[in-house]
């Protein structure tokens, strides 16, 4: 048995129904002109035009990575790298970037052992208009760091 494709212009699914299916999209006005694509035009959905079968929605909820990042979940799969070894007993652990501006990259993350500025720097490199805001918190042995790269 073959799954049926759902597919606007196909015949419908339905054994004796002699019916095509045309998409089907909720009440309101489209406003992909101010956002697109707008909650209209994502929440159609194909029906027959003959006996009003309806295609089944997705089973699987999708949640954006990000949503999982801000409640916890999926840290270990996404969030943070792993650690990186600088040598002499130092190392960098548990640090992740935000991307959100299109032209900075800012890290967040710790430290251990006598780090420097120029050691984060030569760990993770320069961005390519340069770098900002790299500060060390804490303890010459321990502690967390901040650190801006510049990009294009």
């Amino acid at each position: 048995m073959t799954k049926f494709v759902w597919e606007e212009g196909s015949k419908c699914p339905n054994a004796g129904c002699s019916g095509h299916l045309v998409f089907s999209y909720p009440e309101g006005e489209c406003r992909c002109h101010l956002c697109a694509p707008c909650s209209i035009c994502t929440s159609s959905f194909l029906i027959c035009d003959t006996c009003r079968e309806r295609e089944q929605e997705d089973e699987r909820q999708q949640m954006p990575i990000m949503a999982l990042r801000s409640i916890g979940i999926g840290s270990k799969l996404y969030c943070k790298n792993p650690s990186k070894n600088l040598g002499n007993g130092k190392r960098i652990y548990d640090y992740d970037y935000d991307a959100s501006s299109g032209s900075t990259m800012v890290y967040r993350g710790k430290y251990e052992g006598p780090v420097t500025a120029q050691d984060i720097i030569d760990a993770l490199g320069d961005g390519t208009f340069g770098h900002r805001d790299l500060t060390l918190y804490g303890n010459k042995e321990r502690g967390a760091f901040t650190y801006t790269k510049i990009t294009d």
